[in-house]
């Protein structure tokens, strides 16, 4: 009987890493002797990153989108709608249930069920935001500045961790370029939250960004911890007891792990799944893997890690199957590029045990992160290098 291999969930980590599966287990899928089955509620794949490009006007919204179908492996099997959905990852019966209430049973799961926001976390909170996170939130964030005529707007991070840590960074610098070339920044007050303090979890990027902010008169308030909103008032509230009124409120929302884990019972109370962080198995299930967004991992839950972590699950995976052929560690790897305006960026790689050394922003990092974004569609997400 052939192996099972169900990929639980889509988009950017389970694409990747089904496709690099089928690479590997190439000869394995032609015979018949494994399945590669992919689980997701959506037929359609959007690529996240864009959406912050979007929300400034440079980039459109059907570049953003494609269809699953069309990015994975022919022999790969899909399944979407109910027959997607997920209601239940039973681990211990080797099984994933559907909303359609059918049992999908496997010999190996990759769990890359990605993170869900939580608004409901904070009265007020979605009601009053715009954000650049969400797609139809990022299609109305760049109507409202194109009709921005000045005022306060304030770029809030609502918990650690969430996705794509530099967004909210870029939010922010993008916004100050933005405005400065519409003449708009004099009129504007920029304030940047954040929940510890500083601008940036990691010291030597927060040391680099901080002193940027300075330089460009972007006010700072950490730590802020959000506590309510009111969408009336507009008016934002913390736990240290700070009040900032707002015209604009550009907002990332509390991330949880999808609800599907905690309705499992196989995450921590955040939702996330407890993962060895060299092997990426789920920590006492030597079947199942975890990828992406999902993972308790103290690394960035961004679209690069999922990319570095698929070569180690496809290969360790696939050893599996063939046969105890060795297994291979994840170190930590992230690489993520960050804009620093609308035509400049720089980049920070790290891991677990090297820290990251951002060169100075320039157009040419700017050209790499766009052009990286083109090339997402054919390269990475195809599993393609």
């Amino acid at each position: 009987m052939a192996k099972r291999i169900i990929i639980a969930g889509g988009n950017i980590a389970g694409t990747i890493v089904a496709n690099r599966l089928a690479q590997k287990l190439d000869e394995e899928l032609n015979k018949g002797e494994v399945e590669i089955v992919v689980l997701n509620k959506s037929e359609e794949h959007v690529y996240l990153p864009g959406q912050l490009l979007m929300a400034f006007g440079l980039e459109t919204p059907g570049e953003l989108v494609r269809k699953e179908r069309s990015l994975l492996d022919r022999r790969i099997k899909f399944l979407h709608g109910d027959a997607g959905t997920m209601t239940k990852i039973d681990v211990e019966n080797r099984q994933v249930i559907t909303a359609d209430g059918k049992p999908h049973k496997y010999d190996y799961l990759v769990i890359s069920t990605g993170v869900e926001y939580t608004w409901e976390e904070v009265p007020g909170y979605k009601e009053a935001s715009l954000t650049p996170y969400e797609f139809d939130s990022a299609l109305k964030m760049r109507e409202a500045l194109e009709n921005f005529q000045g005022g306060t707007v304030v770029i809030n991070v609502a918990k650690l961790p969430h996705r794509c840590p530099v967004a909210p960074i870029e939010t922010t610098l993008m916004l100050d370029d933005y405005l400065r070339k519409r003449g708009l920044r004099e009129k504007t007050r920029i304030v940047y939250t954040y929940p510890v303090e500083g601008v940036f979890a990691r010291p030597i990027t927060n040391k680099m960004m901080k002193g940027i902010f300075e330089q460009r008169g972007i006010e700072v308030h950490s730590p802020f911890n959000v506590t309510s909103v009111n969408p009336n008032e507009k008016i934002i509230e913390s736990q240290e007891g700070e009040k900032i009124k707002f015209d604009m409120l550009i907002a990332v929302p509390p991330n949880q792990g999808a609800k599907v884990i905690g309705d499992s019972g196989i995450g921590d109370r955040r939702r996330w799944v407890p993962t060895d962080k060299l092997t990426l198995r789920m920590k006492n299930h030597s079947d199942v893997y975890v990828i992406g967004d999902a993972t308790d991992l103290p690394v960035s839950k961004a679209g690069s890690t999922a990319d570095f972590e698929s070569y180690v699950v496809a290969n360790n995976l696939a050893n599996d199957i063939k046969g105890n052929l060795g297994v291979k560690h994840y170190g930590g790897d992230v690489l993520c590029y960050i804009a620093t305006g609308t035509d400049q960026a720089t980049y920070i790689r790290f891991s677990y045990t090297m820290n990251e050394s951002p060169p100075p922003p320039s157009y040419i990092h700017w050209w790499g992160k766009v052009m990286y974004n083109k090339m997402y569609w054919t390269v990475t997400a195809k599993a393609n290098i």
